[in-house]
């Protein structure tokens, strides 16, 4: 029995100690592409890099993400693009006033925030039921 539990047990690896195993692995299959392939994905790494100043991630409800997704289809446009438009007018709106943050407060009992914005339930509608 104290095998089995041995053997079910996970090896937890020093940080540094996975993050070299990750480059050595990492290496070992970049040795193996051809130097076409070596090349693409090194220009992949660098157009990932060069966007990686515009990019930012945020928490979103997965009904919204869906509404942004559906429209941006329907547009034929970025996702991003979209909730950038919708951003710029959000921050317009909000500094001409017409938005007041205040009506969506509540103290945080995270030691990091002050606040967080509580939206009432129909402010968001819900995932429709074939997609959740």
């Amino acid at each position: 029995m104290d095998n089995d539990r041995q053997m079910n047990r996970r090896t937890v690896l020093d940080p540094a100690v996975a993050d070299l195993l990750s480059n050595m692995e990492q290496r070992q299959s970049e040795s193996q592409m051809t130097h076409n392939e070596r090349r693409k994905r090194n220009r992949e790494r660098s157009k990932i890099a060069a966007r990686r100043e515009q990019r930012a991630t945020y928490d979103l409800p997965p009904s919204l993400r869906q509404m942004i997704k559906q429209l941006a289809e329907k547009e034929r446009l970025p996702a991003s693009q979209l909730v950038t438009l919708a951003l710029i007018r959000f921050l317009d709106d909000l500094q001409d006033g017409e938005i007041d943050l205040g009506q969506y407060k509540e103290p945080s009992r995270s030691p990091r925030y002050d606040w967080n914005l509580i939206f009432p339930d129909d402010m968001i509608p819900p995932m429709p039921r074939g997609q959740r």
